[in-house]
């Protein structure tokens, strides 16, 4: 082999390495918590009735597949419909029924999260009266890292 090849082959292992050492180790048990985080500020959203709190980990397109349908929304959107979801509501159960089972890509860049949780909330019309409504909410949430923040990219939903 001649020379120049002993050097090619020689730089390109040394770039080998040197590209595989950049890589960015993930704490992937620290984007665990970060993403407990996120479902705990969805719970505290829903008790406040805080749509801004809610869309604080929001992108601006989002995916909902329920019912049989797929359905493509934007921000303003989700924020008419939780303005009116969290219209005159209180919430008295927000809660998980199993811990939150939670996935991250080995680059730290992607997410989803299966949870179960129960909800009891009333809604009041404009006259006082109040509607109770009480489910089992079971679903998969989808989250992409973006500017060191995870945000929701699409939901999956079932109700008990």
């Amino acid at each position: 082999m001649q020379a120049w090849q002993h050097c090619k082959i020689w730089m390109m292992m040394v770039l080998s390495l040197t590209i595989m050492g950049c890589q960015q180790q993930v704490d992937i048990e620290a984007e665990r918590r970060e993403l407990l985080n996120v479902h705990e500020t969805d719970r505290r959203a829903h008790f406040a009735t805080d749509v801004d709190l809610l869309l604080s980990h929001g992108t601006g397109e989002f995916i909902t597949v329920a019912a049989g349908r797929i359905d493509t929304t934007n921000r303003a959107h989700l924020r008419e419909h939780f303005s009116r979801y969290f219209d005159r509501a209180t919430y008295y159960a927000w809660d998980d029924l199993n811990p939150p089972i939670i996935r991250i890509s080995k680059d730290g860049t992607l997410a989803w999260m299966i949870t179960r949780v129960h909800v009891r909330r009333v809604q009041r019309d404009s006259t006082g009266t109040g509607q109770e409504r009480e489910f089992v909410y079971a679903g998969i949430m989808t989250y992409e890292k973006l500017d060191g923040k995870w945000l929701r990219t699409a939901n999956v939903s079932t109700f008990e």
